[in-house]
């Protein structure tokens, strides 16, 4: 075949190359458009969270460029995170009550809020018993006095 003969041919259906190419331009725009994950996903019942899960995680992955990573340092990420000690701020403001609290009012509310588990109660204080002896001073004196000869 000639050139000239292709040239042709291509002329007769300049009009049809026409309307396909721009309906091809619309094929690629609609396949770069975000689709809904719900319509790419299958029908049945089973995996269609972790399929949602799946299909959302790839285009973050897609989106995500250096151009876009901000880099933080570490010691600024520490300070971001690091927790801030109030004690000071929460002093100044029960100080600022009015009113006082009883002591014992106190006890009972923090003893309300403690937990229930072992780690939480507090240490229970044994009672140390007097040393009570089963012999008194008499029979002490007495043992003295018989064995060791002292006086009565």
């Amino acid at each position: 075949m000639s050139a000239s003969l292709v040239r042709k041919a291509l002329d007769l259906f300049k009009d049809d190359l026409i309307e396909d190419s721009t309906e091809g331009a619309k094929r690629k725009k609609r396949a770069k458009a975000p689709q809904d994950p719900k319509k790419m996903i299958s029908t049945n019942k089973k995996g269609v969270t972790k399929q949602l899960k799946r299909l959302q995680r790839g285009r973050q992955k897609q989106t995500l460029t250096v151009k876009d990573k901000v880099t933080v340092s570490a010691i600024e990420q520490y300070k971001n995170q690091r927790k801030e000690d109030h004690t000071l701020d929460n002093l100044k403001y029960i100080r600022s009550f009015k009113t006082k609290v009883d002591r014992n009012i106190g006890a009972e509310v923090l003893e309300h809020h403690r937990g229930r588990l072992a780690k939480n109660q507090p240490q229970k204080k044994k009672k140390r018993r007097k040393d009570a002896s089963v012999f008194s001073e008499e029979d002490f004196l007495n043992f003295e006095a018989e064995y060791i000869g002292g006086r009565k």
